[in-house]
């Protein structure tokens, strides 16, 4: 996948050692890039009303503001732009908030230049693109715990997700179909889900299913 010559990045980060360290990695991306920075909420929404970016990495904490607040900012701003976040966080429901208010991606600082290449080049064409702390997946329990999903629900999530009917998600975890049912309606209430299709979708993506 080759980039155009004229591709232009915001980087957002108030510390200056990191931003210099993710120019460097990031001007492999393409001949000619333009980087641009910004250490403030307030500089990045001037910097977003002024030019047009293909990408935008963010991080969570601002001086001025969260990063969540500004990438609903900068999406009323730029509609289109594909923001990532960039941050030293591995919260689940850090990364849930901001796939709610719609981020392309959720990266951890501590991610090598190669996977920061991989990912800014995938973000570029238009994938989402979520890599945790030592690039690893986040853990499925942990994540589960913050969010509010019980080690049953969880279970349940696994056999939505291979398409079970309830009578037999029952029979599999011998519970009563009202159980399996109050299970359900919790689920799809915390994810924020009408539907199964919805629900299976929505745990994927937050790293809730099992991998086996």
């Amino acid at each position: 996948m080759t980039l155009p010559p004229d591709t232009r990045l915001l980087l957002i980060d108030d510390h200056q050692i990191y931003l210099d360290g993710l120019s460097l990695t990031l001007s492999k991306l393409a001949q000619g890039i333009i980087l641009d920075h910004a250490h403030s909420a307030s500089e990045a929404e001037e910097l977003v009303r002024r030019h047009t970016f293909d990408l935008i990495l963010l991080d969570l904490q601002l001086p001025d503001s969260s990063g969540l607040a500004l990438l609903q900012k900068l999406r009323s701003i730029d509609p289109v732009v594909p923001i990532a976040i960039l941050t030293a966080s591995n919260s689940a429901s850090d990364l849930d908030a901001a796939l709610q208010l719609g981020a392309a991606g959720f990266i951890s600082k501590t991610a090598d230049g190669k996977v920061l290449l991989e990912a800014a080049t995938r973000l570029l064409f238009g994938e989402t693109v979520i890599i945790s702390a030592e690039n690893q997946p986040l853990d499925r329990v942990s994540s589960a715990r913050e969010l509010g999903v019980t080690p049953r629900q969880l279970e349940i999530l696994d056999l939505l997700a291979e398409g079970l009917p309830n009578k037999v998600i029952c029979s599999r975890l011998t519970l009563s179909e009202d159980t399996v049912k109050t299970h359900l309606k919790a689920l799809f209430s915390t994810l924020g889900c009408h539907n199964r299709t919805e629900c299976v979708n929505s745990a994927r993506r937050l790293g809730l299913l099992s991998s086996l």
